[in-house]
Order: C-alpha cells, then structure tokens, then sequence
C-alpha cells in the first residue's frame, strides 16, 4: 500500500522502519505486493504484465472524479471472477505501471500519477488513504539491513523483487545460515562486487519462481506476509518418509514443500546447500584475490 510513485531519494528517509527504503527502489524495481499484486488465480509474469498494462492503459482514460474511478474499481474487480490463493487478501486494481518508462509497478491514484495533476486519490480505494500512506510490511520491520540491501542489490526488475523481498523468514534463514558459516555478517557491497555471490543469491531468489517441490494445496507465488496468523506455513512432514526434521526446515517450509522420498528431501537440501557453499567459496575467494 506505500507505493510511492518515486524511486528511493539520495538521502535516507528518516521515518522509514528500519531504515532501509523498500517500496520503489528503481527505474525497473518496485514491490506491489501489500497491495495483492500476486494474489490473483494467474500470477505468472507473463499473466500480471498483460493484466497491469491493461489496467494502466485503460485508467487514463477514465475522469478524475469519485464515480469514475469507482466504476473502473468495480469493472476491474469483476474482469476476473476466479477464487483468489488467500481470500482475505485483497488485490488493489489500481497497481499498475508507473514510471518515465513504464517498467515498474506503482499507485494509480497517487498525485504524481499521469493524469492526476497532483491530486492524492488514494482515499477511494480499498484500504483508503491513511493505509497507503502509512503501512509498512514485516520486512521493514524485521529483516537485518544487510539482507535487505542484497536483494535490493541483485534484484534487476520488478516481479521477482516483489516476490521476495517480503519472503522475511525465508531471506533471514537463507542469509542467517551463510553468516552462521562465515562467523560474521554479511555486507551488501560484498554480494554486489562478487560477481559470483551475486550470482548465487540471484539463483536462491529465482528458487521462489522454480521450486519444484510444492505441496499439492500450494496457494501460489503469493506470499501472504501479514501478521496475523490466517494463512501459516504448513509444517514438513517428515515422518512420513521417514526421516528427521532438516537443517534447513524454515527454507523448506516457506518453500511450501513436501517431498514423497528422502531422496527428494536430500535433492532439495543439496539445492539449497549448493546455494550457500557458492556465496561463502566466492566471498573467500575475492578476500584471498
């Protein structure tokens, strides 16, 4: 809901919990998904870019008053009837693209907006107003700063940063595990100017796209983030194949696993293993170039 329309300013914003500027983070790069960008029947790449560029193209034809902006409301809720992955969860019809090139997602009502000529619409949707300007996800919150900053550093475009960089149990264990190994903390510059790092961290993010080890009742690439319980992780069941609670269960259990051997339980933790040995070897071996 607090999708500024401008990318993050030189300067840190002071108000920003935790001090890490998330929401719009480039000319490409910007999360959407307080506002349910993901939580749609079709979430794929492919399916959001037609369904926003659509939406984008069609709000700038429509007046700038309340009962225009209403109609489209409604109109855009109803173009797709299909149960959404969490119910509770509401998808904001007026996400669409924003930006000099239109490459990123952002807030169709707000002032700086095309077409709205510094006018804040934001008070006719869903969560009004007040809540757009205002919240701020678990991530802001939680997350160490560094970790924050890695993603804000290897995530190039919109859709995937989206994805993850609310995934706050799944970045903390993933990185929280590397600085167990390392015996220190991790740094931002290190992962940007190791270009292998760089490169592992961005293959551990597309892990959210390419899992292959769902459960059958996944709820999709959405990620419901809100505190209040209503949609928990569902435990891994081990002992039906027979095995042990693994080292990296949080991972797995944020992955939506379930595995039908210990075959695939060891596959998927060799995934993640190959992960965190290449960042920590390429760390290693910048220090030692």
């Amino acid at each position: 809901m607090n999708a500024c329309l401008q990318p993050e300013p030189e300067t840190p914003i002071p108000e920003v919990p935790g001090g890490v500027y998330l929401c719009q983070t480039g000319e490409s790069v910007s999360c959407g998904a307080c506002c349910g960008l993901y939580n749609c029947a079709a979430a794929s790449r492919e399916a959001l870019e037609e369904l926003i560029a659509s939406r984008t193209a069609e709000f700038q034809n429509v007046p700038r008053t309340p009962d225009a902006i209403t109609d489209f409301q409604v109109k855009m809720e109803r173009r797709d009837p299909r149960p959404r992955p969490y119910p509770d969860f509401y998808h904001c019809p007026f996400l669409g693209f924003i930006g000099t090139h239109r490459s990123r997602v952002g807030c169709l009502l707000h002032p700086r907006a095309d077409g709205n000529q510094g006018i804040d619409y934001r008070g006719l949707s869903f969560y009004g107003g007040m809540a757009c300007r205002e919240y701020f996800c678990p991530t802001y919150r939680h997350l160490p700063a560094a970790y924050k900053e890695i993603v804000k550093t290897v995530c190039t475009d919109w859709y995937v940063y989206g994805l993850m960089i609310t995934e706050e149990r799944l970045l903390a264990g993933f990185f929280g595990e590397v600085e167990r190994r390392l015996g220190r903390g991790l740094t931002a510059a290190e992962i940007q100017f190791t270009p292998d790092a760089r490169a592992a961290v961005a293959d551990f993010l597309e892990l959210k796209l390419s899992w292959p080890f769902r459960r059958a009742d996944w709820s999709g690439l959405g990620n419901y983030f809100f505190n209040d319980h209503r949609y928990p992780p569902s435990a891994v069941d081990y002992a039906r194949i027979g095995a042990g609670r693994s080292l990296h269960d949080t991972l797995l259990q944020e992955l939506s696993s379930a595995f039908g051997s210990i075959d695939e339980l060891k596959s998927a933790e060799s995934m993640i293993e190959r992960l965190i040995e290449r960042i920590i070897e390429s760390i290693y071996g910048q220090r030692q170039d």
